[in-house]
Order: structure tokens, then sequence, then C-alpha cells
């Protein structure tokens, strides 16, 4: 299944790791090859405006949604790539991230990024998983850059050994160390989610 928006969550800040900012342009000039458009957190600075720019100046349609009390408290300014939609609040920019996007994907970030990521994994309905929140069953992927998220992959491992996560959960989240291999597995797991629903909804009329 061919994707058409990609949601993607990162770093408002570069990291101290070239590769970490790298890795942002490659991904959205592979996004933009494919003529994929762009959901993100909004504003210019950080990972999230290299691959906000990169696309912008690629042709992609770009769109960053931004809580308002972010600018009324002077810590983000309104210059954007694209189009930027304010919005009341956290919750309502995770909701929003995430509706209008096929797939979504995580660069390094910190404590923001991975509160998005595992809120979008909570929220997951899928055939190839047990008991989550079961509210929307769209790919969640890590671009693995530098091995940066390597600490939550053994985390995840753990918890299935210690008995916290299901066995059949364990691969969840779809990982790879470069944007075109985790593109193609997002668009597998995306058709294949499709294949299931349709049966599903064969099977049930």
């Amino acid at each position: 299944m061919a994707l058409k928006t990609v949601t993607v969550f990162c770093g408002s800040s570069l990291g101290n790791d070239p590769r970490f900012q790298e890795s942002a342009k490659a991904l959205g000039e592979c996004l933009a090859k494919r003529k994929i458009n762009l959901i993100y957190g909004g504003g210019t600075s950080g990972l999230m405006g290299t691959i906000a720019k990169t696309m912008s100046d690629a042709g992609c349609v770009v769109t960053g949604f931004l809580p308002e009390f972010f600018v009324k408290r002077g810590d983000c300014e309104l210059d954007s790539f694209g189009k930027t939609v304010m919005v009341t609040d956290m919750h309502t920019r995770k909701q929003q991230m995430f509706e209008q996007a096929d797939a979504m994907i995580a660069l390094p970030g910190g404590f923001g990024t991975i509160e998005e990521l595992l809120e979008m994994v909570t929220w997951l309905d899928s055939p190839f998983i047990e008991y989550q929140l079961k509210l929307h069953d769209k790919p969640v992927g890590l671009l693995n850059v530098a091995n940066y998220w390597g600490g939550l992959i053994e985390w995840i491992q753990n918890a299935v050994q210690a008995g916290f996560i299901y066995d059949q959960n364990k691969d969840i989240l779809l990982v790879a160390d470069d944007c075109d291999t985790l593109i193609k597995k997002l668009e597998e797991r995306a058709s294949a989610n499709l294949v299931k629903r349709t049966e599903k909804s064969v099977t049930a009329n």
C-alpha cells in the first residue's frame, strides 16, 4: 500500500551527532522522492525544521501542528516551512498528527518524541497485535540512526521476557537503519493490515 502522508516525530534540537541531522535530511529526501507528504510538530528548529525544510524545498505538502501556548509564552516562533495549524493543546496536536497520516516515523528526539511515539503505539489496533487500545492501525516505525533507539528496542525485549508485553507484540514497532528499508516495511505493514481488515469485514457480513 503506497503511503500518501507520513507523520514524523523528532527533536526540536539537532543533537550532538551530525548523523542525526543527516538522517532527518535523508528521510525527507526519501519521502519526497516517493511524493509522500509530511505531518510534523511545527516550527523550524532542530531535526523538525531540517526535515520540514527538506520536504518543503522538494515541493511536498508540509503541515505542522503547533500548540498555541508555545507561541504565547515565546517558546516557538511562528516561522514555518509549509503550513502551520494552531491547536489548543498537546493532545489535540497528537490527535491531528495521527488522524491525517497513513503511517508514523520517529527520528531521534527527547521526552516529547518518545511520549508521542509510545502513545501512538498504545493506541494501535492491528490484526497482528493483542490487547492495545485499538484506536488506529497505522504502522509506526523507528529510524534507528546510530543505534539511537537501541535502548528502547532492548527495553521492549526485556518487557516481553518479563511478561509485560505479549510476545506477538514484540515487533509492534518497525525498525530499520535506513530510510528506504523503513518505508518499505511501513508500506508492507499497511498493506497487510488492509487485507486483514477486508477479510474481517467480509467474514462479519
